[in-house]
């Protein structure tokens, strides 16, 4: 007695077009490629703030150390009062304070200033 095979289908076992997995992982890709590249972005944007900060500092460190020295160097030829040199030296002290405590906000302004560009989109090319 011959036995014929089922052509009956089991809809758990079915195989089914596989096209909107594509895209789910299309999708899912350019979700990942877009939060490394914001990630990339917030590292690039704080490694230039902080090197700005200190590049801000070594300069005004400098000026400020060029200026006592111009102030002493005045007292030594003679060209300044013995009791004008505090008040000159106090003076000096002072821009370079304020010089020192607008450095976190000129970082900070520089770190959201790199964060708003929007990047431009480049042409890939395959090799």
């Amino acid at each position: 007695m011959a036995t014929r095979a089922s052509t009956r289908t089991n809809e758990k076992n079915s195989i089914k077009p596989t096209g909107g997995t594509q895209a789910a992982q299309a999708t899912h890709s350019d979700a990942v490629r877009e939060l490394i590249t914001h990630g990339a972005r917030i590292q690039l944007a704080s490694i230039t703030a902080a090197s700005k900060f200190f590049a801000g500092w070594a300069q005004s460190a400098d000026r400020y150390l060029q200026a006592v020295s111009n102030e002493l160097l005045g007292r030594l030829h003679g060209e300044t009062a013995s009791s004008e040199l505090v008040g000159r030296l106090a003076t000096v002290s002072s821009q370079h304070m304020r010089d020192v405590t607008a450095l976190p906000n000129a970082a900070v302004s520089h770190f959201n200033k790199e964060l708003t560009k929007t990047p431009k989109p480049r042409k890939r090319t395959r090799k």
